[in-house]
């Protein structure tokens, strides 16, 4: 796995846990003065994109890092969460493809990300065979 800031990794194993889909990070570095990363991932639907911004809200809270400012309207089925040198972008599929950010932003390096490199998955205690 590629090294990544703190903040990248925090995203990153939030959207994964919660299930978000097509999640990719673009490196906005070389290109922007405002922000180091977009974080971009789609949800199913506005509950799993509140259920996901709430839990990136209180996990960048309990990192000590700025404040996490949201800019949520359910009918854009788009959401952006500011979390200082990271921006995380969710979208509903049909609207990811109507913003096409990284389009926009095609200068970025893009990288797809895994969810293997971000949440370990538990074993469970119990054996399957004990079930037999």
């Amino acid at each position: 796995m590629k090294r990544f800031p703190a903040s990248v990794k925090i995203g990153a194993q939030i959207l994964f846990e919660l299930d978000a889909e097509n999640v990719e990070l673009l490196d906005l570095r070389k290109l922007s003065g405002v922000v180091d990363w977009y974080l971009v991932g789609t949800c199913e639907s506005s509950a799993q994109m509140q259920a996901i911004l709430n839990e990136l809200q209180k996990a960048y809270k309990l990192a000590g890092g700025e404040p996490a400012n949201i800019e949520y309207k359910e009918l854009t089925r788009w959401a952006v969460l500011d979390a200082g040198d990271i921006m995380v972008h969710l979208f509903e599929q049909s609207r990811r493809e109507e913003i096409a950010l990284d389009e926009l932003w095609n200068k970025a390096k893009k990288t797809a990300l895994a969810k293997e490199d971000f949440v370990k998955e538990k074993k469970t205690a119990v054996k399957t065979a004990e079930f037999v």
